[in-house]
């Protein structure tokens, strides 16, 4: 693989882009364009609220990292504002004559010695709020088409990572207000305990405001969740284009052998199966949260290979098994054939496999999941899930199966998913659900196929 490809993939890949810690996810990115791109300097500007300012929010300068108050105004770089506003790349191999940045050599590049600049788009929610600026010291560079495309995916990071952060912002502010009420509940309980009428009618009120925030908490997790595949998706897109870029640019050129074109088809044809299968996953996500509020959906039976069904979605949540790790293990016939609904299956699938990546192993050695099915005489299937994880307390399988019951209810735990399965199991395939004895979590699944 390309090492710029690699490092893009890593940076997906890396936990602090989706966990909401702004300072170490932007460094990540700013250190990652670095390397790839064999740098002095790079920086982060974000844009005042103005539009005709940006203050800089990181600036690595070879080993060093420092945060200094840098603030470019308008009105004194308007060229170089002007060709912002064009919202694309500015390439500028030789900085110090090209017109969009030859207003710096005296404030800034030739006490720098920096020679070559491109500053990349930082987008958010579709606007343009800020750069990446990248300089190249000691003598002038020609800026490749391969690491402009790498610099701006890698920009693109920077909207993810601080769609995450405002996340983690939203969610604190919501337990603070959550604390805030039950503060004021609690002292207007103690102020009005002569009078039981106006008591009850507080009670009333508190109930009315726990309702609420616990409706903001589900939206909250329900957008996190959703977060994580849109991210997936959005960077394998990327590489897909990337790849068709360099694929067409060789036809055209004729420098491209049949080998290289069939790897170059290969890697877009993988990266085109992972854009489909998280597109995918956010698309059952919602229809999840949606299943919730109206228990009525029309499902639709169908001959389903029952073990490729199972095996397609796990490849589908390996980025949320391969962060445990755990690989599940499938023990279904292959010519096991079911007259049922997929999308109930895939969505039964999904909410037990994510519970058990999110709560079962975080104190286990070797995580393992197992999922068999099989046929008995009156033509029904036993299908049978188990891990061997922290398992369930006494109170946690009594209320397993109670919507918005959840363990984690600061974590992003919706208390969405078991609610949901138990209403598809019973009411879209009319089975029963079982939970298994034993250590781990198990849980048996019995329907007519």
């Amino acid at each position: 693989m390309d090492p710029l490809e690699q490092i893009l993939l890593d940076v997906s890949a890396s936990p602090l882009i989706d966990l909401g810690a702004w300072d170490q996810a932007s460094q990540l990115i700013l250190q990652s364009v670095q390397n790839g791109l064999q740098v002095q300097r790079v920086s982060l500007w974000l844009y005042d609220q103005d539009d005709h300012s940006m203050v800089c929010q990181l600036l690595l300068d070879g080993h060093a990292v420092a945060t200094e108050p840098l603030r470019l105004h308008a009105s004194q770089f308007p060229a170089y504002f002007q060709a912002l506003r064009r919202e694309r790349a500015i390439v500028a191999h030789d900085a110090r004559h090209d017109p969009n940045t030859a207003e710096f050599l005296e404030p800034y590049l030739r006490s720098h010695q920096i020679f070559s600049m491109l500053d990349l788009p930082v987008r958010h929610l579709g606007k343009m709020i800020g750069i990446i600026c990248c300089e190249h010291t000691g003598q002038p560079r020609y800026w490749q088409d391969n690491e402009v495309r790498f610099a701006a995916a890698l920009a693109d990071q920077v909207g993810r990572a601080l769609n995450a952060d405002r996340f983690l912002s939203a969610q604190s502010q919501l337990e603070q207000l959550n604390l805030q009420l039950e503060q004021r509940v609690e002292l207007r309980s103690q102020q009005l305990a002569d009078s039981d009428e106006i008591v009850r009618r507080a009670h009333q009120q508190m109930a009315a405001q726990a309702r609420l925030a616990t409706l903001g908490g589900i939206v909250a997790g329900v957008a996190h969740e959703v977060n994580s595949p849109l991210g997936v998706a959005l960077t394998a897109n990327s590489l897909l284009e990337q790849r068709l870029q360099d694929f067409i640019h060789g036809m055209r050129q004729r420098t491209i052998s049949a080998a290289q074109a069939m790897q170059v088809l290969e890697q877009m044809h993988e990266s085109s199966l992972l854009v489909t299968a998280n597109l995918q996953r956010a698309q059952r996500l919602m229809e999840q949260f949606k299943d919730t509020a109206a228990h009525q959906t029309r499902v639709e039976s169908a001959p389903v290979a029952f073990r490729q069904l199972v095996v397609d979605l796990l490849a589908s949540l390996t980025p949320a098994t391969r962060q445990v790790p755990v690989f599940p293990d499938v023990y279904i016939d292959p010519n096991l054939m079911l007259i049922t609904a997929a999308d109930v299956w895939l969505q039964i699938l999904t909410n037990l496999v994510i519970n058990s990546c999110l709560h079962a192993f975080t104190d286990t050695a070797h995580p393992s999941i197992s999922i068999s099915a099989t046929l008995n005489e009156q033509h029904e299937l036993s299908f049978v899930y188990r891990d061997n994880g922290c398992g369930l307390t006494p109170q946690v399988r009594r209320q397993i199966f109670e919507p918005f019951f959840t363990t984690k209810p600061h974590q992003g735990g919706t208390g969405l998913g078991m609610s949901i399965l138990r209403q598809l199991v019973e009411k879209k395939l009319c089975g029963e659900l079982q939970l298994l004895d034993g250590p781990g979590f198990g849980l048996q699944i019995s329907c007519l196929a």
